[in-house]
């Protein structure tokens, strides 16, 4: 067994355009890693610390804060959907999106990253997380 046994995993995520040309567009949606998040401290830390904070401290019954995050924290989602979309100089350009083409992109790397849900994971991440606010 080796490393380069573990599949990185990702979903197939199709949405549908308004559209003539191209109707149906789809995408290989993949989760955040290490690298992202670093890149996202950078960017957003304070965003990221507050979805931290409301998150670990809330018992939220429904872990999809997809939509929450698109309409409180339009740029920080779009970093996310881009990181995850694996073209992180794009976010600009996901910004512009229809709000429900943001939503299930981001619901999509949100399972990924966080397939135990965004509350037991941030719980697990903790520690790190604060680490890294703390740069």
């Amino acid at each position: 067994m080796s490393l380069l046994d573990l599949v990185v995993p990702f979903k197939k995520v199709v949405i549908t355009q308004a559209s003539e040309d191209k109707p149906e567009v789809s995408f290989d949606v993949y989760g955040l890693t290490t690298e992202d998040f670093v890149r996202l401290v950078d960017s957003h830390g304070k965003i990221l610390g507050a979805i931290f904070l409301q998150n670990a401290k809330e018992d939220l019954k429904d872990t999809d804060n997809s939509k929450g995050i698109m309409l409180q924290f339009p740029g920080f989602g779009a970093a996310c959907i881009a990181l995850g979309c694996k073209e992180p100089d794009a976010a600009a350009h996901v910004q512009n999106l229809p709000l429900m083409t943001q939503v299930e992109l981001l619901a999509a790397v949100f399972s990924l990253t966080f397939p135990d849900g965004l509350k037991k994971s941030l719980i697990k991440l903790g520690p790190t997380i604060v680490q890294l606010l703390k740069k």
